[in-house]
C-alpha cells in the first residue's frame, strides 16, 4: 500500500508486441534500502520461451510484477517495442498478457465452464475454444468424470439442495489445471506462468509443457523449480539475491556446472 501509484500512460500497445526490453532495472520496496532486484537486463522477442529460475526470495515474482506494470522500477526502464512501460496504457498492455501466478483464483460462485470463459469476457463463449483449452490443460478427464461436466461448481457447499452432483471439491492439482485452462482460453500473445504446475503430477506436467512449447507464435515467460518445465526454454536466467548470475540454454548451464547445475542437479538425468 506504500507503493507510489503512478497514473497509467496513454500510448496503446500493438496487438502483437515484438520486443520486451528490460534495461538495467533495480527495485526497492518502500521503507527499505534493500534492493530486491539489482541491475537486471534482458531482452525477450516475440516467440521466445524464457525461463526465470532461482531459490525462493531471489526476486523472480517481483520481476514478473514489474513486467506487468504493477510495480515501477526504482531505476532503469522496461520498454515494449521501444516505448517505456510508464508511458503505455496499462489496460492495453494487460490485454496482451495471460498470467497464471502462484496465488491464482478459482471463482467458487461460478461453474467450471464459467471459470474458463472468464479468461476472455470480451468474446462470446466458444465451445470449440473451451474444449481446446480444457484438453491442453489436462482437465478433460476431470470434467468427463462429473455428471454435469464443466457445468459443475467447484465447491460442494454451493451444490443445489436437490442435487449433490451439481458441485464438487477439486484437489489442488485439479484447481491448478482449471486455472491453466482459463489461461489457454484467453489465448493472448504473451503468457506469464509463475509455478504453473507445482501441484500437478509429473506425467500431466510433461504433456502440458510439450503443448506449450509447440506454440511457436507465443511469447512465454516461465518461473519454475522443475527441470521439465524449463529445459526446452530458448534462454534461462538464473537469479540470486536479485541479480542475474547465469544465463544461457538449459544445456549450456548444465555444462557450465555452476549455480544452475547445483540447484537442479537432483533433477538432471545422467
Amino acid at each position: 500500500m506504500d507503493l507510489t501509484l503512478k497514473p497509467s500512460g496513454s500510448k496503446p500497445v500493438a496487438a502483437d508486441p515484438q520486443v520486451i526490453q528490460v534495461d538495467d532495472i533495480s527495485f526497492k520496496y518502500p521503507k527499505t534500502d534493500t534492493e530486491v532486484l539489482a541491475n537486471i537486463s534482458l531482452s525477450i522477442s516475440k516467440g521466445d520461451r524464457v525461463a526465470i529460475v532461482g531459490e525462493n526470495g531471489a526476486g523472480k515474482s517481483t520481476l514478473v510484477k514489474l513486467l506487468m506494470g504493477l510495480y515501477t522500477p526504482t531505476s532503469g526502464a522496461i520498454k515494449i517495442d521501444g516505448v517505456s512501460l510508464d508511458d503505455i496504457d496499462k489496460e492495453s498492455w494487460h490485454s496482451n498478457i495471460s498470467l497464471l501466478g502462484q496465488d491464482f483464483i478459482i471463482y467458487d460462485f461460478a461453474t467450471m465452464h464459467e471459470n474458463i470463459t472468464l479468461g476472455d469476457v470480451a468474446q462470446e463463449p466458444s465451445d470449440e475454444r473451451i474444449s481446446e483449452a480444457v484438453a491442453r490443460a489436462e482437465f478433460t478427464s476431470v470434467a468427463k468424470a462429473l455428471k454435469y461436466g464443466l457445468n459443475t461448481y467447484t465447491k460442494r457447499w454451493i451444490a443445489r439442495d436437490d442435487d449433490e452432483a451439481s458441485a464438487t471439491d477439486l484437489s489442488g492439482g485439479q484447481r491448478q489445471r482449471l486455472a491453466l485452462a482459463r489461461n489457454f482460453y484467453r489465448n493472448s500473445p504473451i503468457m506469464i506462468l509463475d509455478e504453473p504446475t507445482s501441484a500437478i503430477d509429473a506425467l500431466a506436467e510433461s504433456r502440458i509443457f510439450k503443448r506449450l512449447f509447440e506454440q511457436k507464435n507465443k511469447t512465454m515467460i516461465i518461473i519454475s523449480h522443475r527441470v521439465t518445465a524449463i529445459e526446452k526454454a530458448d534462454r534461462v536466467y538464473m537469479l540470486e539475491d536479485g541479480k542475474v548470475v547465469e544465463a544461457g540454454t538449459h544445456q549450456e548451464l548444465v555444462n557450465k556446472r555452476g549455480k544452475y547445475y547445483a540447484m537442479f542437479e537432483s533433477q538432471i538425468k545422467p
